[in-house]
């Protein structure tokens, strides 16, 4: 049988670490995107589908789905390792369904560390009772199709970032952020000298003084504004 051209499938990636993933659990996705500049944060609309929700942390598997499909998706359930995170780009496309209940149970009791998608979900529900970390921009109760074609662990784009196999994902009820697997001990030092600077502002909050304002009222008296 002849090879459908781009319907590609990689069972086997490299992952960082396990202790410098482990790191991150303990980091919030806002730490992570100032320490990388504002790069690799995922769009505001992929969120959690439901409150309150586990954190998500743990590596990325990535699929490029055909819109509205999920052949591979569920494919991708069965290469992951405990600690993968799912991650599906769907070309913007919002749909049908990329993921399911059945599908976070299957993946749930696999070990797999969450969902991502740019796309959309469906049975809220059954993914709430297994407590399946999962983001997307929403929800429809439409199926998918289980056509294909698609690909496993390539370069994909999902909420206007690249992510690669083996990226840390990191996420909380502020968003997505992705760390490229060859930096990821180096955003790990700066997301701690970030937490260190953020420890010290607040004791000065707390004493009740205030952060940035000097050097606000400089940028203010730069530019020239008018105060009345």
């Amino acid at each position: 049988m002849a090879k459908e051209t781009g319907f590609k499938i990689r069972t086997s990636i490299e992952r960082p670490p396990k202790e410098i993933v482990e790191q991150y659990r303990d980091f919030v996705a806002a730490n992570i995107s100032d320490s990388m500049g504002r790069l690799f944060t995922m769009d505001y609309r992929i969120n959690p589908i439901y409150k309150p929700m586990p954190k998500l942390c743990g590596t990325a598997i990535t699929v490029q789905a055909r819109p509205g499909d999920n052949l591979l998706s569920l494919k991708a359930i069965e290469i992951a390792q405990p600690g993968d995170v799912i991650v599906i780009a769907t070309q913007g496309d919002t749909s049908l369904s990329v993921w399911g209940g059945f599908m976070s149970m299957m993946a749930a009791r696999k070990g797999v560390a969450g969902v991502v998608t740019e796309g959309v979900v469906r049975d809220v529900e059954q993914s709430r009772e297994t407590g399946l970390p999962i983001y997307a921009v929403g929800v429809t109760p439409a199926a998918p199709t289980k056509e294909g074609t698609g690909q496993i662990n390539t370069s994909i784009s999902c909420g206007g970032v690249v992510v690669e196999p083996g990226d840390i994902v990191v996420g909380d009820e502020d968003g997505v952020v992705v760390v490229p697997k060859a930096d990821a001990e180096l955003v790990m030092k700066k997301v701690q000298e970030r937490i260190a600077k953020e420890d010290a502002w607040m004791k000065v909050v707390e004493g009740g003084g205030c952060i940035a304002i000097d050097s606000a009222n400089d940028v203010i008296a730069a530019k020239g504004a008018e105060i009345i």
